[in-house]
């Protein structure tokens, strides 16, 4: 009978040839680790990646959770995208050092993925891999990838500081906005440079971000002219943005300019009106009310701004500040000498819409129709 009874705990032991993530879950609770590394061979991905986060949330003993290296890699140069996935905010330098060097290779197949798969674990020995990754020859989306991963860490300032002179725009880029946050008086005199000379405007955008991120004093500055006046809409734009949500009257001023000075890019105008709306400031307000002739003179000419993007100040202006529709819409109203039918058409709808007894012209293709 002992006999028996030794034979039935050891067969409950064996390790099955297909498990799931309750068997997994179960063997795990109990200490079964030959079980749980069973999970990193089914086919399924969700078993894969479930015993991979099995092994170190369940703190199984490093000699066990070893299985995870063994498995990780797949052939001659691929990897297990599912265990890499199940390693998520792992810090243990031991296991994602496995991941590590399997990154650094540069003939790994899917290395942009597997350098995202690194960035998302939490390990010291991963930031460290991706700062060489993104300092090394390579493939330009692995290192762009690299760089996003080690972005905003003094640590790795170096490596960055170094990519600012690549002879690829991307890396600049990259380079320019990984250095955010990093607050050093010669390099912000640099990315200040480079913010105006770089011939490429993504990374002259990358560059004024990081130097306002910084606190220059000469930061708003430099904003104000490159929304104004940089010949790139990526400059345009990214300078608006860097003001979102401010209070400063400065910066609102700096807005009122733009919005009433002719753009182009119907993205640097949408990026106009979000900033705007998203001050909390109420001069930022009276903008959008100030701007609504302008607006209407300037860009709606050929059809409803619902067709012509970056040209909807009416609607932003009263999600921002309805109270005040009336008014400005009344005002905007009475100013429409020199508009198109179309935008005295929009204006005198929104009017109506808040209370307004006004004539709206029928536009060609609207006739009896509401624009809104």
């Amino acid at each position: 009978m002992r006999l028996l009874f030794i034979l039935a705990l050891t067969a409950c032991d064996m390790t099955p040839s297909y498990v799931d993530t309750k068997d997994i879950e179960q063997a795990a609770a109990r200490g079964a680790w030959s079980t749980v590394c069973k999970g990193l061979e089914m086919t399924e991905d969700r078993i894969r990646r479930y015993a991979a986060e099995q092994l170190w949330k369940t703190k199984a003993p490093a000699e066990e959770q070893a299985c995870i290296c063994e498995h990780l890699p797949v052939g001659d140069n691929g990897w297990d995208a599912a265990i890499a996935e199940g390693l998520q905010t792992l810090d243990d330098d031991a296991i994602v050092g496995c991941l590590a060097e399997l990154v650094e290779r540069p003939d790994l197949e899917k290395r942009t993925e597997a350098v995202v798969a690194l960035s998302k674990t939490t390990a010291p020995i991963a930031r460290a891999t991706l700062a060489k990754v993104a300092a090394a020859e390579g493939e330009i989306a692995t290192r762009v990838y690299a760089l996003a991963a080690i972005a905003g860490n003094k640590e790795f300032k170096e490596p960055m500081v170094g990519l600012l002179d690549s002879p690829t725009k991307e890396l600049r880029a990259a380079a320019a906005a990984g250095l955010r946050g990093i607050k050093d008086r010669a390099l912000t005199d640099r990315l200040i440079s480079i913010s105006s000379s770089d011939p490429e405007g993504e990374v002259r955008a990358a560059a004024l971000l990081s130097v306002k991120a910084a606190g220059s004093s000469k930061a708003q500055d430099m904003v104000c002219k490159a929304m104004m006046e940089d010949d790139s809409p990526a400059v345009r734009e990214a300078a608006i943005r860097s003001f979102r949500g401010t209070r400063r009257d400065s910066a609102v001023k700096c807005l009122r300019a733009k919005a009433f000075a002719e753009e182009p890019e119907a993205s640097v105008r949408d990026a106009l009106l979000e900033v705007l709306k998203s001050s909390p400031n109420d001069n930022a307000a009276l903008v959008l009310c100030d701007a609504i002739p302008f607006w209407m003179r300037t860009y709606v000419k050929d059809d409803i701004p619902d067709k012509i993007p970056g040209t909807m100040i009416v609607k932003t202006q009263n999600d921002r500040d309805w109270e005040r529709s009336y008014e400005c819409f009344e005002r905007a109203y009475r100013k429409s000498a020199g508009y198109s039918c179309f935008a005295k058409m929009h204006v005198g709808l929104w009017f109506r819409e808040v209370g307004g007894k006004n004539y709206v012209p029928s536009c060609p293709g609207y006739e009896n129709k509401n624009d809104k």
